[in-house]
């Protein structure tokens, strides 16, 4: 979805309410007619803030009265948007369908994204007994049994490679 400044939304709006028609402004300013028809319908019901406030959250009983609303008033959903000042359209008709299946429960806000990290006070700390010598040994030992694998399986590979170059030439 292309992004637009508040100075092409402010003049699109401008265009179509000081006389212009929808189409020819949408055109003039290289923007979609349903974008400037929604922008206008905005202007019209709620002003300069509500066709400049895009990014909002919604509580869940925002979300009920909205449904409700238009249920009520019997409206569609680019009405019921522009009337109550929601920033999209198909926002209001994923609220009444999670409505319908899941209920108001369904409606309960929720955050998106990556689950903020664990602050270092709250991880569980790991017990730091000091290692016993035996036990340093042993450790060590795996290391280096590990080093030893890896070099061994290495010098295989490079060993297969060269064999194969050989067989190419």
């Amino acid at each position: 979805m292309a992004k637009y400044s508040h100075e092409t939304r402010m003049a699109v709006v401008m265009a179509i309410a000081s006389g212009g028609n929808i189409k020819g402004s949408a055109r003039q300013y290289d923007v979609g007619r349903n974008l400037a028809r929604k922008w206008y319908r905005a202007y019209v019901a709620g002003g300069v803030e509500q066709v400049l406030n895009t990014k909002r959250h919604y509580s869940r009983d925002f979300k009920l009265q909205a449904i409700e609303y238009r249920w009520q008033n019997k409206l569609s959903y680019p009405q019921a948007v522009a009337a109550l000042g929601i920033s999209s359209e198909g926002l209001l008709y994923a609220w009444e369908k999670i409505y319908l299946e899941q209920g108001i429960e369904g409606l309960q806000d929720t955050r998106k994204g990556r689950p903020p990290k664990v602050p270092e006070s709250k991880k569980p700390k790991k017990d730091k007994k000091p290692l016993t010598r035996e036990q340093e040994l042993e450790t060590e030992i795996a290391r280096l049994r590990m080093e030893n694998d890896y070099l061994k399986k290495l010098n295989a590979l490079f060993a297969k490679r060269e064999k194969s170059e050989k067989k190419k030439k």
